[in-house]
């Protein structure tokens, strides 16, 4: 059997999951409260540039990461955004450890990921 045709299996699997369904439910509730949508994805366009900075060699201030983790904070007491970050969280450690699993069947090392980084819970 080729590999697409079991991936897409795999990806009705996911979508059968209980992590995926919270998940939709989760961005359901986003989509419908345009408050927490918007805080959402203001968060995440910090958040991205932050990142983006990191990557291209660029020092980040301290403000800004300051900034970033008080957004963070403030965020958490929205409850439609702090369940969908928490939906989306579990959702990306289940596929992640499907990636570990494939990586460790077919020999492949995957580098080591820090515990948190990156979460937003």
């Amino acid at each position: 059997m080729k590999p697409q045709v079991l991936a897409r299996e795999l990806a009705n699997s996911i979508r059968e999951s209980q992590e995926y369904k919270d998940w939709e439910a989760a961005k359901k509730k986003i989509d419908e409260h345009e408050a927490a949508k918007v805080m959402l994805e203001d968060f995440r366009k910090k958040q991205w540039e932050l990142e983006k900075a990191r990557l291209s060699g660029e020092e980040v201030a301290k403000e800004k990461e300051e900034e970033l983790k008080k957004l963070a904070e403030i965020i958490n007491y929205n409850p439609y955004v702090r369940e969908f970050l928490i939906a989306e969280w579990n959702l990306n450690n289940m596929i992640l450890e499907i990636q570990k699993t494939i990586a460790a069947a077919i020999g492949v090392d995957l580098p080591a990921q820090e515990e948190g980084k990156g979460q937003e819970k």
